[in-house]
């Protein structure tokens, strides 16, 4: 049997365009569960804020200034229904802020601790970060491989084909790192 430099050719160019289409997948793929990951971070984020806005609610029957803590949940709710992935991380670093605000002054209410209702919305708040955590995880994976993707030869050259751009981890604000003035949270 005799090659042809034709056969060599179409048989290159036939690898070629498999593997092209195997690196067009993957990034489609790649891309729809980072997607789907921040979908996951939203919807928790927004059973999230539904907790901490019935747990505001009940510390505020209990205490009369804690009822600006309510008022503040309530308005960065309305912040989060923000389309802007970044904005909405940014809105829940300051929910996350409250929530450290929220726990010590239930601690200077010992009938709040002791409140059934209060009880099982902690629990739930608890099982919420839980679940955001493992979240923001799978998100932050998923971005890195798509984002390493994007920087290695010879699958970087899909860049430019399919306008991709390198995205953003999760990470924590530099003000969840440091200490919460409670006072200053729960007085606007």
């Amino acid at each position: 049997m005799n090659i042809e430099p034709w056969m060599i050719g179409t048989a290159v160019a036939v690898l070629v365009l498999l593997w092209a289409l195997v690196t067009y997948n993957r990034f489609i793929s790649l891309k729809n569960s980072i997607e789907e990951s921040f979908k996951h971070i939203d919807i928790t984020l927004a059973q999230r804020f539904d907790s901490l806005t019935r747990i505001a609610e009940t510390i505020a029957a209990y205490t009369k200034h804690e009822k600006e803590v309510h008022t503040e949940v309530t308005k960065l709710r309305s912040q989060f229904d923000n389309p802007n992935e970044n904005e909405k991380v940014k809105t829940s670093n300051e929910l996350s802020r409250l929530v450290s605000g929220l726990q010590v002054q239930v601690e200077n209410y010992p009938e709040i601790k002791a409140n059934e209702n209060y009880l099982h919305l902690q629990k739930s708040i608890n099982e919420l970060e839980e679940r955001l955590a493992a979240s923001r995880r799978t998100f932050n994976a998923r971005v890195t491989k798509f984002n390493t993707m994007l920087q290695q030869f010879p699958t970087n050259l899909f860049k430019f084909f399919m306008n991709l751009e390198k995205r953003e981890l999760l990470h924590i604000d530099t003000s969840k790192k440091q200490d919460v003035d409670i006072a200053k949270i729960l007085r606007g």
